[in-house]
C-alpha cells in the first residue's frame, strides 16, 4: 500500500533516532473565538473561523508529538517523524469520512484533486496530514485513536482495505479519538493535501487512515500512505477540514550508509554495554562490534562477546543515543540478547540489509541463526545446524 510495502504483511525494516530539524511549525493559533472545548457541534454550518459547524469537530490550538518516538514499536523510521513536537492552530475536521453521514458508505475512487473539489463544494478543504494525525491522536497523543495498545476489534483493522472500505460510516462507535473524530481507521484511506515529504520525493501525495492485514502497524495514527495525486481506487476516499489551514508539514531527511560496518567507533560505544548488560553468567567482554543500518534513519549497534571462563557468549543488538545523559551512561534500548554458545559470533548479511545471520557454537555443534529487524523489533529465526 506504500513504498516499501507499508500496508502488506510485516516486512522487515527499522526505526531511527534522528531528529527533524527541517520540520516546519504551523501558525500558533486560529483566528476567531473557538469553542471552549472539543466536541461534536450541531449548529448550522458557518464560514467564519471559530464558528460552530454542523457535523464537524473543533480541534483546539496546541502542540502534539508527530510521528513515533524512537523507543516505541512499531515504527517506520524512513517515513515517520521521531516524536517531533509540532504546534498547530485550531481547525475543524469532519466527524466521519466524506460524505460525513452516519450509515452512509464512504465515497471512494477519487483523485486528490477530486477530493479537494468535493470539500470545496461544502465550503471546506482537505486536511493537512498533520492536522489529520493530531485529530486521530487526541489531546493525550495516543498511538491509536482509542489508546496506546492495539485492539483490532475496535476499528475492525487487520483486514485488507478492499474488505473494509465499503463499511457504513459510524458502524463502530468505539472507533473514535478522544476529540470525538470517528472511523479514522478500518475504512478507506483518506486523502490529505500534503506532498510526500520523506527524503527528496515530492511528486507523491499522502493518504492517512485506511486498513491492511498488518493492523498493528497500519492502524496507528502516525502511519501514512504515498500515492500519486492522480491515483483513484475503491480503497481511497477523503475527509474534510475547515478553518485556517496549518502550514506545518512533514519534512523528513533520510540518512543512510553501509548496511553492516565493522568500526572502532562502534566498538568504543559498546564499552558501557559491557558493564551494564549483566546476566547470571556475568559481564560480557566484547570481541566484535558493528554498526547496523537496516533502513534509512536507523543506526543500531551489534556487539558480540563472552564472559570469563566458563565461556558463555552473546550477541547484543541495541540502539544507542548520540548524547550521554548526566549519568555518563549512553541511553540505550536493548533489542535482542542472543545466546551464541561458546563463541563470540560473527555476523553477515543475508539477502538484504534487514536480514542478518550469526554463527555460533554450543555443546552440540556449530550452528547458524538468522535474525531480522521489523519496524523496531528484532525477530529471531530458528537455530540451523
Amino acid at each position: 500500500m506504500r513504498p516499501g510495502a507499508n500496508a502488506g504483511v510485516w516486512a522487515l525494516c527499522a526505526a531511527a533516532s534522528y531528529g527533524c530539524a527541517g520540520c516546519h511549525r504551523g501558525r500558533p493559533g486560529a483566528k476567531g473565538a473557538p469553542p471552549s472545548e472539543a466536541g461534536l457541534v450541531s449548529a448550522p454550518s458557518a464560514t467564519a473561523a471559530g464558528s460552530p459547524r454542523g457535523g464537524m469537530i473543533w480541534i483546539p490550538a496546541g502542540a502534539f508529538r508527530a510521528g513515533t518516538p524512537v523507543d516505541r514499536v512499531p515504527r517506520i523510521a524512513e517515513e515517520e517523524l521521531p516524536g517531533t513536537e509540532i504546534a498547530l492552530g485550531g481547525y475543524y475536521i469532519d466527524v466521519l469520512a466524506y460524505p460525513n453521514e452516519a450509515g452512509a458508505i464512504p465515497a471512494t475512487s477519487v483523485s486528490r484533486d477530486d477530493a479537494a473539489r468535493l470539500c470545496e463544494s461544502r465550503a471546506k478543504r482537505l486536511c493537512s496530514e498533520l492536522e489529520w494525525e493530531r485529530a486521530c491522536k487526541g489531546p493525550e497523543g495516543t498511538t491509536y485513536e482509542y489508546g496506546d495498545a492495539y485492539r483490532e476489534g475496535v476499528c475492525g483493522t487487520g483486514v485488507t482495505a478492499e474488505q473494509s472500505a465499503t463499511r457504513p460510516s459510524g458502524e463502530r462507535q468505539a472507533c473514535k479519538s478522544a476529540f470525538g473524530v470517528m472511523g479514522m481507521h478500518g475504512g478507506p484511506w483518506e486523502w490529505t493535501d500534503a506532498a510526500w515529504g520523506r527524503g527528496t520525493t515530492r511528486d507523491l501525495g499522502v493518504l492517512r487512515g485506511g486498513n491492511a492485514v498488518a493492523g498493528e502497524l497500519v492502524g496507528r495514527c502516525a502511519n501514512a500512505l504515498a500515492r500519486h495525486p492522480s491515483s483513484k481506487s475503491p480503497t481511497m476516499g477523503l475527509r474534510c477540514c475547515a478553518g485556517p489551514k496549518n502550514d506545518a508539514i512533514v519534512d523528513l531527511p533520510l540518512s543512510s550508509g553501509p548496511a553492516l560496518e565493522r568500526s572502532m567507533k562502534t566498538a568504543e560505544l559498546t564499552a558501557p554495554l559491557a558493564k551494564s548488560f549483566i546476566d547470571t553468567d556475568g559481564p560480557l567482554a566484547f570481541a566484535h562490534a558493528w554498526t547496523w543500518r537496516p533502513v534509512a534513519n536507523e543506526q543500531l549497534v551489534l556487539a558480540s562477546g563472552c564472559t570469563r571462563p566458563p565461556l558463555r557468549c552473546r550477541l547484543i543488538v541495541a540502539r544507542l543515543a548520540t548524547e550521554a545523559p548526566e549519568t555518563g551512561m549512553p541511553p540505550r534500548t536493548l533489542l535482542a540478547s542472543i545466546d551464541t554458545g561458546h563463541e563470540a559470533a560473527e555476523v553477515a548479511e543475508v539477502g538484504d540489509a534487514r536480514h542478518l545471520r550469526l554463527k555460533g557454537v554450543d555443546e552440540k555443534s556449530p550452528f547458524l541463526r538468522d535474525f531480522a529487524y521489523a519496524y523496531g523489533r528484532v525477530d529471531l529465526g530458528d537455530i540451523k545446524r
